[in-house]
């Protein structure tokens, strides 16, 4: 404290910076709390000497004399000395840092907590900088990892023990899934030697590994004009898909239509996702008229594992339906238009309009049988029939999830815009940053905290974490 009244009369009298000032004082006030720190750390130690741990029955504890402990802050480092028990049935006992309820890592609670949020945004030797830079601290790319992978393996259990908020009246909800590619590190054939050849344009070192991300909310339902969802997937036209979002807005000022947007993503394990996606739904599900549909694409074999896992939690009378994604069939729509009319003809826009129309109307049928006609009728090139093919048997294949009139009827999401984004937000963004690869557990370390980051639950998983482990002191205590 006198070296700050001491620098406040300084600043007074010079023509100090205000920058100086702020990194001056920043730099007093870091090493004050530090020094606080070390002062309450060393009571408590004084306070707990002679003081053994609570005997359990047939137990036996011996003093095993003073041992050091590092414990990083935000305001720096802290080694100290404190009493340590060894119990025959328990192992080894501190009671100072039981009664401080410190971490068993290094690292504070809320050091976790900060580079967590740093690290989940971009890459390890990024996330520390600027903590390194405000805090004076010391760390290291390879910390700012291992702790991910610390807190990583307990995001699991953090979810399986938080309550699931349950929605009052009869709620509609929704649970999309969708894969997306993890670049991996790829493993070491010792049998072939090491390559060295340098790659070629487009050539990338490492595999990718499918992760399927899950996306669970409720909505209200909102009614549409078919007008309206026309005007917004011709918007679209052949545009990145994750940029479609807005089409789940019925108004552009409104807000925001998914509520309560719960993110998960699981690698190689397309079961687990849809399982735990639909398993969360009955959880939150709270009035007998509730109703939920899954949007989706036509990914390989995710009908079948919908329509098993929704058997499995007893949801059959709750469920009404898979929803095929109308900016995939939007897509086969303009490639046919492409096919018969060219890329370049005028005509091709108000062609597209009608035969969406046709489909958000619920007929499948008939514009199976119009593709059908032009594709053998027309006078068309060998590719061009199978453009139309591939749409005829899109569209074939998928019928009963096409029933779009009905749907938008219901005030239903007619596509999975929700979870292509999230494929993006959660996966992406992060896990294909330059250079990156990843090991099977990393990855899903990093989607987990990732997903705990967007869902907006990083602070409570911290408070999980240090209650976790306080309860651990408390049994051993007992």
């Amino acid at each position: 404290m006198s070296k700050l009244r001491n620098l406040t009369v300084n600043f007074a009298a010079t023509d100090t910076s205000i920058r100086q000032m702020e990194s001056n004082y920043l730099k007093q006030v870091i090493n004050l709390c530090l020094n606080l720190l070390k002062f309450v750390i060393a009571l408590k130690v004084s306070q707990k000497i002679g003081k053994p741990p609570t005997v359990q029955k047939k137990e036996q504890i011996k003093n095993s004399g003073k041992r050091r402990r590092n414990y990083l802050s935000l305001f720096g480092l802290i080694e100290f000395t404190r009493p340590s028990f060894h119990s025959n049935q328990r192992g080894m006992l501190y009671v100072v840092d039981e009664c401080l309820d410190m971490p068993k890592e290094l690292w504070s609670y809320n050091l976790q907590e900060l580079t967590s949020a740093n690290a989940t945004q971009t890459n390890f030797r990024e996330s520390v900088k600027t903590l390194n830079s405000l805090l004076d601290l010391d760390l290291t790319d390879v910390g700012a990892k291992r702790n991910i992978n610390y807190l990583g393996v307990e995001v699991e259990n953090y979810y399986e023990q938080k309550p699931i908020e349950k929605p009052e009246g009869p709620i509609c909800f929704s649970a999309s899934f969708d894969g997306k590619g993890v670049p991996k590190i790829k493993p070491l054939d010792k049998t072939k030697p090491k390559e060295t050849k340098r790659l070629g344009k487009g050539e990338k070192r490492g595999v990718k590994q499918m992760a399927t991300v899950g996306v669970i909310s409720y909505f209200e339902p909102k009614q549409r004009e078919v007008d309206s969802i026309i005007r917004g997937l011709m918007e679209y036209g052949g545009k990145d898909k994750e940029s479609t979002e807005s089409l789940e807005k019925p108004e552009e000022n409104d807000n925001r239509w998914h509520q309560d947007i719960h993110r998960r993503a699981f690698l190689a394990d397309q079961d687990k996702c849809i399982d735990y996606g639909i398993g969360r739904i009955k959880s939150m599900i709270n009035h007998p008229q509730s109703r939920f549909v899954v949007p989706i694409d036509a990914g390989i074999g995710l009908e079948d594992k919908v329509m098993k896992s929704v058997k499995e939690h007893g949801l059959s009378d709750r469920f009404d339906g898979i929803i095929l994604d109308i900016i995939h069939v939007s897509e086969y729509v303009w490639d046919s238009a492409n096919a018969v009319l060219g890329e370049g003809s005028k005509l091709r826009a108000d062609w597209v309009k009608e035969m969406l129309e046709d489909l958000l109307n619920s007929k499948t049928k008939k514009v199976i049988s119009d593709l059908i006609q032009l594709r053998d009728k027309g006078n068309l090139t060998k590719n061009k029939k199978e453009k139309l093919q591939k749409a005829i048997t899109y569209f074939t294949n998928h019928h009963h999830k096409m029933d779009y009139k009905t749907y938008i009827e219901k005030g239903y999401p007619v596509s999975s815009a929700l979870v292509e984004s999230n494929c993006k937000h959660l996966v992406k963004d992060r896990m294909e940053l330059s250079g990156m690869r990843w090991s099977s557990k990393g990855a899903q370390n990093m989607m987990d905290m990732r997903a705990v980051k967007l869902n907006g639950d990083l602070p409570d998983f911290i408070n999980f974490m240090e209650l976790k482990n306080r309860k651990i002191n408390l049994a051993i205590a007992a």
